[in-house]
């Protein structure tokens, strides 16, 4: 069985691209990644700007998932921490291009901080093949 993904008409949603549950087979391999940031390389840096923040935060998860042979398809399940609500109709419009039609389960959480002060974004997310 593959991993499926489920929406159903008796619960409310909005044109938000998430699925309320994804369904991953037993044997499955998955992959916890731990929360990924706006810091890029060489030296660490966090970007400067929400856009240039959370378009480092996926080009992480991006890596990440490439070391496990994976891709942002094999996304099933994302948690987003936002530190300003201003910032959220962004996230989406940038994940939403980032993602596609891909649409695993989403939980967005605004926060009044997180590790760094600068942080503006912080994602973290399991995959599955």
């Amino acid at each position: 069985m593959p991993t499926r993904f489920f929406d159903p008409k008796n619960v409310s949603t909005r044109s938000i691209p998430y699925s309320h549950g994804v369904q991953v087979e037993a044997s499955s391999t998955l992959l916890f990644m731990s929360g990924q940031v706006g810091r890029g390389l060489p030296h660490g840096e966090i970007l400067p700007g929400f856009e240039g923040q959370i378009r480092q935060t996926y080009a992480n998860i991006e890596s990440v998932l490439k070391e496990a042979n994976m891709t942002l398809t094999n996304l099933v399940k994302i948690t987003t921490y936002l530190t300003d609500r201003s910032n959220l109709e962004a996230m989406r419009e940038i994940r939403k291009e980032i993602l596609g039609d891909h649409k695993p389960a989403h939980t967005l959480v605004i926060v009044a901080g997180l590790a760094f002060e600068e942080y503006l974004i912080e994602v973290d997310c399991v995959a599955a093949i």
